[in-house]
Formats: C-alpha cells, sequence, structure tokens
C-alpha cells in the first residue's frame, strides 16, 4: 500500500538518529510520503558527523541507541559552538514511556517526546510545529 504525499512536511528537513534499520528505514518511509526530506543515522558519531554536513530543521532520536544515547547525542548536540546548529528542535522518539524517562527526556535538551509505538499524525504533527517554532525563531 503506497501512502499518499500530502506536503504535511514540505520544505522540512529532519535528521532521524535510529539504531534499528527497519525503523530506520519505516520512518524515512513514512516522513518522505509525508513531503519530509530525510537523512538517517544510525549512531550517535554518525549524526554528529552529518551535523557538521547539515543543519536540519528538526531531530528525531531514539533514546536507546548503542554506545551512546540519545542523552548523549543531545547534550553534545547541545554544546555545539554553531548556534543554529545548536538550536535545533529534537524530539525524543523512545520506547520508554514512564513519567520519570518523559521528564528527563524534556530536561536534558529535548523539546518533545513521543513514545513508541507511535501515532503518526501524532509524529508528523510535531514535526511541523518543531520545524514551524524554530523558523519564528530565527
Amino acid at each position: 500500500m503506497t501512502q499518499k504525499h500530502d506536503g504535511k512536511l514540505s520544505g522540512i528537513s529532519v535528521l532521524v538518529v535510529e539504531d534499528d534499520q527497519d525503523t530506520r528505514d519505516l520512518l524515512g518511509l513514512l516522513l518522505t510520503n509525508k513531503g519530509a526530506t530525510v537523512t538517517s543515522a544510525e549512531t550517535v558519531p554518525k549524526a554528529l558527523d552529518t551535523l557538521n554536513r547539515m543543519t536540519p530543521d528538526v531531530l528525531l532520536v531514539d533514546i536507546g541507541l548503542p554506545e551512546y544515547n540519545g542523552y548523549v547525542f543531545i547534550g553534545r548536540v547541545r554544546a555545539l559552538e554553531d548556534a543554529r546548529k545548536r538550536s535545533v528542535p529534537a524530539i525524543a522518539l523512545t520506547a520508554y514511556s514512564s513519567t520519570t524517562d518523559r521528564d528527563t527526556v524534556l530536561t536534558s535538551g529535548f523539546q518533545r517526546y513521543i513514545a513508541k509505538p507511535f501515532d503518526l499524525g501524532v509524529l508528523v504533527g510535531a514535526i511541523a510545529d518543531a520545524a514551524t517554532s524554530q523558523k519564528h525563531a530565527a
């Protein structure tokens, strides 16, 4: 079944940081079908390397990454010298779903928290809102 491109995320670039290839591929397909330009990385070092080459509109980050987790990643992003890259809105997309997990995500530098399994409409809305708020702040 092919999803119709609805343009909801048209003009928005998203860096997806997710270690699970199936999830990474699914997110890429779903977000591209909504109009986003998607770049993916499976590890924190690869994601940071990608950030050296581009400035996405939104970061979509799994917390449970191998070697370095999503908290380490967002800490490094928020410490970057480049103010534009340092302030890219970040959404945590994670299976960790307790209230404590949510609070930890939001106090560590992420703007939004979405639990897996995710609702596509909620995810698309969160990405669109994050990108819009960042463009208005710039």
